[in-house]
């Protein structure tokens, strides 16, 4: 029974979220007469009862059709793109699916390193800190680290591959680099550590022009900085902090506040201290 409530209550959040027949009778307009709190009671009410997944999506019919939920539809329709109409309404030659299937064979080629052909004449790398870097820079740049020489079970964790529908001619894909560095690095003047890395999720993206060329590559936007071991770091500068090497400048390391942040953060609590006393004006 408790198994199976928990199963139900996940498919009712499930379902909640993305159903779309009741996200349409909550923009239809539903609206409940029950007060806030006596509406959740009865939901929740409802939800210690459900015991199989039809339950749960008559549960979740009704949860949507509530004020609350009615609100959350006006709101996503207010502020949320319709990525599917836009992808629709766009000029650019090649399909989703096809651009996606470029930017895999990118990284099954290593990022282009194996095969140049795939990065256009032009193209350009950006990293948050290092970049623009043109094709040629990139390919050798990339190359001289051998990153699979010095972490032989490295896994890039590549996944969320999906198009920009602002940008078309942009797929966006996320990354969670996991490894064990029992390879020497830089051309063996970096002895293994036997240290492992697991980078924090990374956000990267590829574009591409009407030939099916990309033309650029971003890598190394760290999304969640308390994720992982790199000290909040991507790329292969949150790969060597992890295992010890931390490029000796700033950029290569944790990232720490100013001198001057601090001062800035200090004044504002002084500036509440003082009004706590009554003797700041707003």
């Amino acid at each position: 029974m408790t198994s199976g409530l928990a199963i139900s209550v996940a498919a009712v959040a499930s379902r909640v979220v993305s159903g779309p027949r009741a996200l349409r009778r909550a923009t239809n307009g539903a609206t409940s007469n029950h007060t806030p709190a006596n509406r959740w009671t009865a939901t929740s009410t409802r939800l210690s009862a459900v015991t199989d997944l039809d339950q749960a999506d008559q549960v979740s019919e009704t949860v949507f059709a509530s004020g609350t939920d009615a609100k959350v539809a006006a709101f996503c329709v207010e502020q949320m793109v319709d990525e599917a109409a836009m992808l629709a309404a766009s000029t650019f030659p090649i399909s989703p699916d096809d651009l996606i299937a470029r930017t895999k064979a990118i990284l099954a080629n290593k990022n282009g390193v194996e095969n140049p052909a795939l990065l256009a004449s032009d193209f350009k790398f950006v990293a948050p800190v290092v970049g623009p870097l043109p094709k040629d820079d990139f390919l050798q740049a990339f190359d001289g680290f051998k990153l699979e020489e010095g972490f032989p079970d490295a896994n890039a964790g590549y996944y969320a591959f999906r198009i920009d529908p602002f940008e078309p001619n942009r797929v966006w894909f996320d990354t969670r680099f996991r490894g064990t560095n029992t390879g020497p690095l830089s051309g063996g003047s970096l002895a293994a550590t036997g240290k492992k890395v697991e980078a924090p999720p990374q956000a990267c993206s590829m574009l591409f022009n009407e030939r099916g060329e990309c033309t650029q590559l971003t890598a190394g936007y760290v999304m969640d900085k308390q994720v992982g071991n790199t000290g909040g770091l991507g790329g292969v500068f949150g790969i060597f902090y992890a295992i010890g090497y931390g490029l000796p400048f700033p950029e290569a390391q944790p990232w720490k506040k100013s001198k001057r942040y601090n001062l800035f953060l200090k004044f504002s609590e002084f500036q509440k201290f003082v009004k706590s006393l009554g003797g700041g004006s707003d």
